[in-house]
């Protein structure tokens, strides 16, 4: 009986002694798992000249196309993107299906962020934001590239309007002569009334065609009068530019004795003179180094030159009416 009582002591001893099992502070707690996202469901998202954001809840069932902008991703896009003249950035959310396309923009890929397609990278220059109040607008710099282009377009151009003037001496000779001899008579009076008739052009076509449109019997003319006004507008730039450029060469013939009677030669001659600036800055532009620094000077030298001739040409064709009547010539000097 004693011993009995003396057992259930010790086993009591036993179990008081006995350390309480504690939680190791070190041992990390549970794992938590994140609270499920509900994402709103959009259609393609297609922007020209802006920036696109995907928002964290937002995921586009189709694709994304950026012209002229930048995207952001924080949500999902299910058929890829593709970004041209802009850069994307991908934040830890991010999670794009389908292939990425970037042209002349930079990848920003965050830790997280996901790409089950492939990721494609087409370069064309340096791509970058202009500055001012075109800021939206991305600016494509080819390098040497660039002034090569230059180059080809500026003598297509001149090739283009070479073929243009043929076609005006083989049309109008007769009003070409009367234009050229009116620009050489007044060419300060031309110059004016050219400058006036660009600048109000615009204006003048857009107030006649706002009084036209508010009736519903001149309606149907302003369809006709905008293409009219601009036809008409080409056809008095071209004659005066053909006319000046005829008279040009003529005074270059004279200076150097020749006379070979030829309207075709005098204005050949008189075009190179006139484009000649301009040329000679596109050649200088893809020139070595230290002379591409009198590029800028000669370039601006050709575009002054040629819009004086524009002006004073188009002045002159309005003042002969598009060379159907002579101007009273300047006075011969005494001497002569």
């Amino acid at each position: 009986m004693k011993s009995d009582v003396f057992t259930h002591l010790l086993l009591g001893l036993a179990l008081f002694l006995q350390p309480s099992a504690v939680s190791d502070p070190q041992e990390p707690p549970p794992a938590e798992h994140p609270a499920p996202v509900t994402y709103r469901l959009t259609g393609t998202r297609v922007a020209i000249g802006q920036d696109v954001h995907v928002a964290p809840d937002e995921e586009i069932l189709d694709g994304v196309a950026v012209v002229g902008g930048s995207l952001r991703v924080e949500g999902r896009v299910r058929e890829g993107a593709v970004v041209v003249g802009g850069d994307v950035h991908l934040l830890p959310t991010a999670v794009v299906q389908g292939d990425l396309v970037l042209v002349g923009g930079t990848l920003i890929r965050d830790p997280g962020a996901r790409v089950t397609g492939g990721v494609s990278y087409v370069s064309v220059g340096n791509w970058s934001r202009s500055v001012g109040l075109f800021n939206w607008w991305p600016r494509l710099a080819l390098g040497d590239a660039g002034r090569w282009i230059s180059l080809g377009a500026t003598v297509f151009r001149v090739a283009l309007l070479a073929v243009l003037m043929v076609l005006v001496l083989l049309v109008a000779r007769a009003p070409v002569a009367r234009v050229g001899r009116a620009a050489a008579a007044e060419p300060v009076r031309a110059a004016i009334v050219g400058l006036a008739a660009e600048v109000l052009f615009l204006p003048l076509v857009l107030v006649v065609s706002i009084a036209l449109g508010i009736t519903i019997i001149g309606l149907p003319f302003v369809f006709l009068l905008v293409p009219l006004a601009f036809l008409l507008a080409f056809v008095a730039l071209l004659l005066g530019y053909t006319a000046l450029a005829c008279r040009l060469g003529e005074w270059l013939e004279d200076r150097l004795g020749w006379r070979p009677r030829s309207a075709y030669l005098a204005t050949a001659m008189g075009m190179v003179l006139i484009v000649a600036p301009t040329l000679l800055a596109r050649m200088l532009g893809v020139a070595p180094e230290p002379l591409r620094l009198a590029a800028f000077a000669v370039l601006t030298a050709g575009v002054v030159a040629e819009f004086l001739v524009w002006t004073i040409g188009l002045g002159a064709t309005l003042m002969t009416g598009f060379g159907r009547w002579n101007i009273q010539p300047p006075p011969l000097d005494a001497g002569a």
